[in-house]
């Protein structure tokens, strides 16, 4: 168990508790079913293997042995409608573990709303699963090996970009660590506290976006802006500004032309 002084900023004290498996089918799974029987925050899941891991959409999360499989457990007192914050939070608090464990800032980008970026390819990616009194976050980080399924991005790994070797533990609970200290943050302070942060490293901000809205036909293009206040998708069309919460996917056109 690992204390995290939040006294500095008017909060109690926090855990995290790292539990370690061999296997399991995902540590969503494990950390899902212990928040149901009411474990407490912090509660979190490391497994070196998994079996049925899956990230956001159902979509299948490749399980590489080597590579790090991460879930916790929280319980917000923050109203339930700015949840969806925490998985910018969390690929935050990836972002600044990245630099601590020795990777160049300036190769490291946020991509809305819950993956992170190594010179233009993925590390990493977060699934937040939440209910009625409980979230819990499952973090895949690419350590050793880069997955062979991902068609979408170009995948990369932690050790293309350090000398240094650490452990999956140690790994996790850097993580972890920076996580509940950015997440006291959150709850104490709110979104906007983070969102210039954010945008000073959010991938290709200022260019152009075409979005395609949840059971909608038409496609919204404008120029992409970042983060809006609380954590939102911001474009500008023409003169105005829209800010997205929910979207069926997005793309940005000149990647096509690459």
């Amino acid at each position: 168990m690992i204390l995290i002084d939040d006294n500095s900023i008017g909060k109690p004290l926090t855990y995290f508790d790292l539990n370690i498996l061999q296997t399991c089918s995902s540590t969503n799974d494990i950390a899902i079913a212990n928040a149901k029987k009411g474990l407490p925050e912090g509660s979190s899941y490391l497994s070196y293997l998994q079996t049925n891991g899956r990230g956001r959409n159902n979509n299948q999360w490749e399980s590489m042995n080597g590579n790090l499989f991460l879930s916790t457990i929280f319980r917000p007192t923050t109203s339930k409608s700015n949840w969806n914050q925490l998985s910018l939070i969390i690929g935050l608090s990836i972002f600044e573990t990245l630099i601590k464990l020795g990777v160049d800032k300036n190769i490291i980008e946020l991509k809305w709303p819950n993956d992170v970026l190594v010179q233009k390819s993925k590390i990493s990616g977060v699934l937040l699963e939440s209910f009625n009194d409980f979230i819990v976050a499952g973090i895949g980080l690419n350590i050793l090996k880069t997955p062979q399924n991902e068609t979408k991005w170009n995948t990369t790994k932690l050790y293309d970009h350090i000398d240094n070797d650490f452990s999956l533990k140690h790994i996790a609970n850097t993580i972890l660590k920076i996580i509940f200290e950015n997440y006291a943050i959150w709850q104490n302070k709110g979104f906007n506290f983070f969102r210039n942060k954010i945008n000073k490293y959010i991938y290709n901000i200022n260019n152009k976006i075409v979005i395609k809205l949840n059971n909608q036909s038409m496609n919204v293009s404008g120029v992409f802006l970042g983060l809006g206040d609380n954590g939102s998708l911001k474009i500008k069309v023409g003169n105005e500004y829209l800010e997205y919460y929910s979207i069926e996917s997005f793309f940005f056109p000149d990647e096509e032309l690459l």
